[in-house]
């Protein structure tokens, strides 16, 4: 490695480092602001609180990287760009490609990072803290004397199975258990009429080598014809085992919570079962999934972004340049988040959702990015 890489590098590292960890300050300001309280009125432990932050901090990596990489990598050209040391280089005969290498080179260790973060670190710190607020929350109805919802229990249960065109609505799930009570599946046709509903008191699961077995008892088994819709046979049945209804019931129970608080192993578990349905309820959770694949490229926009936006003529503060980065931060959180609205309406496809943002912003910076070389 030359004598500039290593400089540049280190500049580099300095800004980006004191960037992470104010704004890891500022977000663990902001976690024990909300959670404390909340924790304290439960009678958790000082540890479990000081457990839940260090994870907070773990979930909010996957944001704070690219930002604090954006600021990093303005400031360092920026005030290259102020001393006369790029000149100084592009007179030696050393291209923008070349002097931003070391640049280019941390944005794709950061993008790997981004993707390990996001795989494997980010899903278990996100399930580690849904599980300390939920043991925090039953510890303190317990203390008072009052009825507990046992863990792996939902109420009012609605899966829709757009792959197999089912749809599930459960009174009562119990993973524990292994239990569901008043239960209700509707199939369809590729027309999506309906052709069969089942519906049982309760019904038992169990997962076998050939995946989950659902066994209905004491229902109804009614037949439709899907072309007029009339009802053609409902015939009693004290039990009843269907091969192909192999619905994943903790995939079901995914269903009950929030997109964004799945981790990426659980929101990949439910559109592989589940399917992305762009029209209907499961579109949330597919564009949490894409939206978690496409996060790492962002690193590589950034570092793209910020050349032509620090290296201009002229003796211009590096603080102008931070500041102008914020605007740009807003600029692309807001587009994010517009197109994730449309993603998870249905008016776009989850997977074009979570791309747009990332490409529009690539078209926008290549040719300024040409300009500058």
């Amino acid at each position: 490695m030359r004598l500039l890489d290593r400089y540049i590098l280190a500049e580099w590292a300095k800004v980006f480092a004191l960037s992470l960890l104010s704004f890891m300050g500022l977000l663990l300001l902001s976690e024990g602001y909300n959670w404390i309280p909340d924790f304290l009125g439960w009678g958790a432990s000082f540890g479990t609180i000081l457990q839940f932050m260090l994870l907070g901090l773990v979930k909010d990596l996957s944001m704070l990287i690219p930002i604090s990489l954006l600021i990093s990598v303005i400031f360092v050209l920026a005030t290259m760009n102020r001393n006369q040391e790029i000149s100084a280089a592009r007179a030696a005969g050393i291209g923008m490609w070349r002097l931003t290498a070391p640049l280019w080179a941390a944005g794709f260790f950061l993008a790997g990072l981004l993707a390990l973060l996001n795989a494997v670190l980010v899903p278990d710190a996100l399930e580690a803290q849904n599980g300390l607020v939920e043991s925090a929350q039953f510890a303190a109805i317990k203390s008072k004397g009052g009825a507990t919802i046992p863990k792996g229990q939902a109420y009012s249960v609605s899966f829709e199975n757009a792959k197999a065109r089912r749809l599930w609505l459960i009174s009562n799930l119990g993973l524990s258990t292994g239990q569901a009570f008043e239960v209700i599946v509707h199939s369809f046709d590729e027309k999506n009429r309906e052709v069969r509903c089942v519906t049982a008191r309760f019904a038992e699961f169990r997962k076998t080598a050939l995946g989950w077995r659902w066994t209905f008892r004491e229902g109804r088994d009614l037949r439709f014809d899907p072309a007029t819709g009339s009802l053609m046979a409902q015939p009693r049945f004290k039990e009843l085992t269907l091969p192909d209804y192999d619905d994943d019931p903790e995939v079901m129970f995914y269903s009950t919570k929030d997109a964004d608080k799945l981790s990426l192993r659980e929101v990949s578990r439910f559109v592989d079962q589940a399917g992305s349905n762009p029209g209907g309820q499961n579109a949330a959770y597919a564009m949490r999934y894409h939206s978690i694949l496409s996060a790492p490229v962002i690193c590589l926009v950034v570092v793209a972004v910020a050349i032509p936006f620090s290296v201009r003529a002229g003796r211009i503060s590096p603080m102008v340049g931070v500041a102008k980065t914020f605007g740009l931060f807003l600029v692309f959180y807001f587009l994010t988040s517009f197109c994730a609205a449309f993603g998870e309406s249905g008016a776009l496809p989850p997977m074009i959702a979570a791309w747009i943002p990332t490409v529009l912003a690539a078209a926008w910076v290549i040719p300024k990015l040409r300009s500058v070389n």
